[in-house]
């Protein structure tokens, strides 16, 4: 009776292990990885990861180094960006941090941020709910991490340190 009880407590303790395990799968991307919950995809294209749990809800991040932004400077990678979007022409971030720009995505509007950290430049593209994201969605944004210190000293300043 005893190893009976000791093996379904076993059992359940390895299949809860497996559950939360099932629950949030790493992607790794070229700079940064993320945590995408099962409820969410993650498509590339271009280098910049649209992340996506429902129609309207999404994020995309790109992270480059200068060569892979042709040696661009962020406000003309940020041109670049909005003119491939078709948006708003770029404007100097309220933190003076870097450049921001506005465009639409389907009926979805957007909000973009183009900012730099050493080598490295982050583009980063949201829906303007981003306070009502879906939990899973906050989930995958919250797990973002660099791939590197100098990748992840950009993604913290320029998306969790404004918050």
């Amino acid at each position: 009776m005893r190893y009976a009880l000791l093996g379904s407590l076993m059992a359940c303790v390895l299949l809860s292990g497996l559950c939360g395990v099932a629950v949030a799968a790493e992607k790794k991307f070229n700079h940064y990885s993320i945590d995408l919950p099962g409820k969410c995809t993650a498509t590339e294209k271009e280098g910049i990861v649209t992340v996506t749990c429902g129609q309207d809800s999404f994020f995309s991040i790109g992270i480059f180094s200068r060569a892979e932004t042709g040696n661009l400077s962020a406000r003309q990678f940020a041109e670049k960006q909005s003119a491939r979007l078709k948006g708003t022409a770029p404007a100097k971030a309220d933190d003076g941090g870097g450049w921001t720009f506005q465009a639409m995505s389907g009926r979805v509007k957007t909000h973009a941020d183009v900012s730099t950290e050493g080598d490295l430049t982050m583009l980063f593209i949201s829906d303007v709910s981003d306070k009502d994201w879906p939990e899973a969605l906050q989930k995958a944004y919250d797990s973002l991490r660099g791939a590197d210190d100098v990748a992840d000293a950009l993604i913290q300043k320029s998306l969790f340190e404004r918050e």
